[in-house]
């Protein structure tokens, strides 16, 4: 049984031009120790359908409409608010994307990073400090026991990223979810950070949900992948069969977008014309005919469903045996 299993999650919003479905029965699992990336473009649900599993949806426009999501055989969208904070922080970390807005401001590191410990755990104030330092410390942080008594703007970006990661990991979750963790962040600074979850992913044996825009990054350390298109899911399966074998048109446009070390000089990158369609005027049949090069008749009028390609390997596209 996967650790984490989100099925037919259904998300809303309620806006002045009406209610806008962000996620749109969108199904993915998650087993332990692994790592499974969730990729799309901006505005593709991948982060609301992060906070619809952590339950932090803005309220009160935002609400779960339908589905669930497991956490082994927890429904966590059936909890009360006292029980999900039990969970939240507990059994599920998350690290948010910008690391200036998930620190405040006004609060020294150490007492953010021992308030998340002593919620979770019954020990005293200091024995929750030397907590802070350790895991300070393990994430990387040189002289823990001075940065506990720093402030978020005394930091640079990459050491607040590490301590939002020292905060999600304070009391050992069974599952991380990273949000873009190396958003806005240098190069070499966004390589130590992907290095250091891995380290420490399997170090403690967690489930890691990575949620970026980046191909490079779910290459480089994802186990298996979810592509999302308009808030529902395109693509999903092993990382080698969505890098090697991409079936869905979306997917493939992704991949040939990115720059390669053998593009002739001055060519021009591939881009995938067109805009994705507003989520209060979605068409009919397929979200992605507007801008697939591989639109037929069919395409405008059914909406397509997840098919196996192979084990594992699901695509949800009408062409993909013609494409293949």
């Amino acid at each position: 049984m996967p650790l984490l299993s989100v099925n037919n999650l259904v998300t809303e919003f309620d806006t002045d031009e009406g209610r806008v479905r962000a996620v749109d029965n969108v199904s993915f699992s998650a087993e332990a120790g692994k790592t499974l990336g969730i990729v799309g473009e901006s505005g593709c649900g991948k982060s609301v359908t992060a906070l619809s599993i952590m339950r932090l949806l803005p309220q009160p426009m935002g609400q779960i409409a339908g589905g669930s999501v497991m956490l082994e055989d927890v429904d966590l969208t059936q909890l009360s608010i006292p029980e999900m904070e039990r969970i939240r922080g507990g059994r599920i970390g998350m690290v948010f994307q910008e690391p200036m807005t998930a620190l405040n401001p006004v609060h020294t590191i150490g007492r953010q990073l021992t308030e998340v410990i002593l919620l979770h755990k019954d020990i005293s104030s200091d024995a929750a400090i030397r907590e802070g330092v350790e895991i300070l410390d393990r994430v990387g942080i040189p002289s823990p026991d001075i940065r506990m008594t720093e402030y978020p703007h005394q930091l640079s970006g990459g050491m607040r990223q590490r301590v939002v990661i020292a905060m999600a990991l304070a009391c050992k979750p069974d599952v991380l979810i990273a949000d873009e963790p190396t958003t806005a962040l240098d190069v070499t600074i966004q390589a130590q950070i992907l290095e250091l979850i891995s380290e420490l992913q399997a170090d403690m044996g967690m489930t890691v949900l990575l949620i970026t825009h980046d191909l490079g990054v779910i290459a480089e350390t994802c186990d298996d992948v979810v592509v999302m298109y308009a808030g529902k899911v395109a693509e999903t399966g092993g990382v080698f069969d969505i890098f090697d074998h991409p079936a869905h048109p979306y997917t493939r446009g992704l991949l040939a977008s990115i720059p390669r070390l053998d593009t002739p000089p001055k060519s021009k990158l591939s881009v995938i014309e067109g805009m994705v369609p507003g989520l209060l005027d979605l068409p009919d049949g397929c979200r992605f005919q507007n801008r697939c090069p591989h639109v037929e008749a069919v395409c405008e009028s059914r909406v397509p469903e997840l098919e196996t390609i192979s084990d594992g390997h699901h695509a949800a596209c009408l062409r993909w045996k013609e494409l293949s």
